[in-house]
């Protein structure tokens, strides 16, 4: 029998569609702003507070505080009567522009020897004069949340709400965090920038906040970080990649160190490519969302090489099942109802990779701020080590390295800190059986020796003694169960508990939670 891997993303979604659906194969859900009030969390009794998991249930409350929930994203279809030139030397880029007829030329990028152009009968004359490569110019987004988590999403994942930043090690913000770092905010129009028709957008509102903070309930890592925003997006959340290649271009030029992406195509645009490329030999860090397409995939720019890659788990680290998966992944981030500025004095929760994203360029902005000798490629590399695990060892498609820790890389060379954590829990279906995999990481400074870790899945209970465990090592074990009759029952409940002398962090030793399994086959 072909064996099938279920993890809670993958169950969650065949408990709201009614049915299971293989990766790649998700219904398309049409764009819908929704407003609902705040949620109230009753979480069940006997679980730490910090480890309730997906035993969580939601109500609903009236409150007189008006919550938007965000629109995310992504589209990588071309934009019709247009292409991107590219030219391997200057001196035919000009030639080029000199072919041009009047109002052929819709933009320039002079230090990418790339431009902007209509299609019709002269190009092809004209680049068999010139040279040059070809490509489309495709819509850009802000990733989009599939409808059925907008309406549904509070009963299966635990909101991040107000706790960003102590999720991703960020507590002990000051304001004074981000400072002497430039960002650039890559998004739509921040309030106050009016549109043609007299709208305000709220997007990049809602990023600015979770990157530097605002004067309301949500806060960014790098309060003391400078913005530096390029409208790169329309109020409706739509832009192109030449307008995103010549923002990332004239950002680098500004000596900008951060730039955030929340946004993405499913288009690979050699123009933009090689605008990451020009922003990365400037010891610039671009961050990207890896996209909320739930496919395994992830969007561009996010999928370059270079770019930190940012996927979304919820408040207690489940990956929210349609963030994008695939090997470009590089770290994740809380993304689910997290609570954020919008326009006009609003407070909204905002849900996906754009999120995520936001979270992970402020931990970036704050680390350059503190430690300013680090190059852009070091800092990058940091949040990635010094992040934690989700589940087995190795890098995960789905949350890459794991949850960024800014706490973690701060305190990476202080001595005596003994923090071992329960790192993930999956389950897998392996023919008449069932496994539950835990792992374990070593999150302090201090190498452990004997740690003890208890599996509980359903009636089975076994304890693994392991020898010694380094810092940021991960170990993992399994126990198996009978899958046949936790399918006829529904599910299966699972416990999982790390032990070790010393610990100074106990609130991450437990981990307690329901594995429902749909009965359909």
């Amino acid at each position: 029998m072909k064996k099938r891997r279920w993890t809670l993303g993958v169950v969650f979604l065949a408990l709201l569609l009614g049915f299971m659906l293989e990766p790649g194969k998700f219904l398309p859900f049409p764009d819908r702003t929704t407003k609902s009030p705040p949620e109230l969390f009753v979480t069940t009794p006997g679980l730490s507070s910090t480890n309730q998991a997906k035993a969580t249930h939601v109500v609903r409350k009236d409150a007189s505080a008006e919550i938007v929930t965000s629109l995310e994203t992504g589209s990588g279809n071309e934009i019709p009567g247009e292409r991107l030139v590219r030219f391997s030397s200057a001196e035919n880029y000009r030639k080029f522009l000199g072919l041009a007829p009047p109002g052929a030329l819709l933009g320039q990028l002079d230090a990418l020897n790339s431009a902007r152009v209509k299609t019709g009968s002269w190009l092809s004359s004209a680049l068999g004069q010139t040279g040059g490569t070809v490509s489309g110019n495709f819509y850009i987004r802000t990733p989009e949340v599939p409808l059925e988590v907008r309406e549904k999403g509070d009963a299966y994942y635990r909101a991040v709400g107000k706790k960003a930043l102590d999720l991703i090690g960020a507590d002990g913000v000051t304001q004074s965090w981000g400072s002497g770092v430039k960002v650039a905010l890559l998004d739509t129009p921040l309030e106050g920038m009016e549109s043609k028709e007299g709208e305000t957008s709220g997007h990049g509102t809602a990023m600015r906040s979770l990157i530097q903070g605002s004067n309301g309930p949500a806060q960014g890592a790098a309060p003391g970080a400078e913005m530096v925003a390029f409208a790169v997006l329309d109020t409706e959340g739509k832009g192109n990649s030449f307008n995103l290649a010549q923002a990332i271009v004239t950002a680098a030029d500004q000596g900008v160190r951060v730039i955030n992406m929340s946004l993405g195509s499913a288009g690979d645009s050699p123009v933009v490519r090689d605008a990451v490329a020009y922003a990365l030999a400037r010891n610039v860090v671009l961050v990207g969302a890896a996209g909320n397409d739930a496919v395994n995939r992830v969007s561009y720019p996010a999928a370059y090489d270079g770019v930190i890659a940012v996927a979304s788990v919820d408040a207690v680290g489940n990956h929210l099942y349609f963030s994008n998966r695939g090997k470009s992944v590089d770290v994740a981030a809380p993304g689910f109802a997290v609570v954020a500025a919008w326009p006009g004095g609003k407070t909204v929760e905002v849900t996906g990779t754009s999120a995520s994203t936001a979270l992970v360029s402020g931990a970036v902005a704050a680390l350059l701020g503190r430690e300013p000798g680090l190059t852009g490629k070091q800092a990058a590399e940091l949040l990635g080590k010094y992040a934690d695990a989700t589940g087995l060892p190795g890098a995960a498609e789905e949350t890459g390295s794991g949850v960024i820790n800014l706490g973690r890389v701060l305190e990476r060379n202080q001595r005596g800190v003994v923090d071992v954590a329960v790192g993930g829990v999956s389950m897998r279906e392996e023919g008449l059986q069932g496994r539950i995999f835990v792992g374990i990481q070593n999150r302090g400074t201090e190498t452990v020796n004997s740690p003890v870790l208890e599996i509980t899945a359903g009636s089975e209970q076994r304890k693994f003694h392991f020898g010694s465990i380094s810092p940021g090592q991960t170990l993992a074990e399994s126990v198996t169960f009978d899958w046949g009759r936790a399918r006829a029952e529904g599910g299966l409940s699972v416990g999982a508990a790390v032990h070790v002398r010393g610990d100074q962090r106990p609130g991450n030793d437990l981990w307690a939670g329901y594995f429902q399994i749909s009965k359909e086959r």
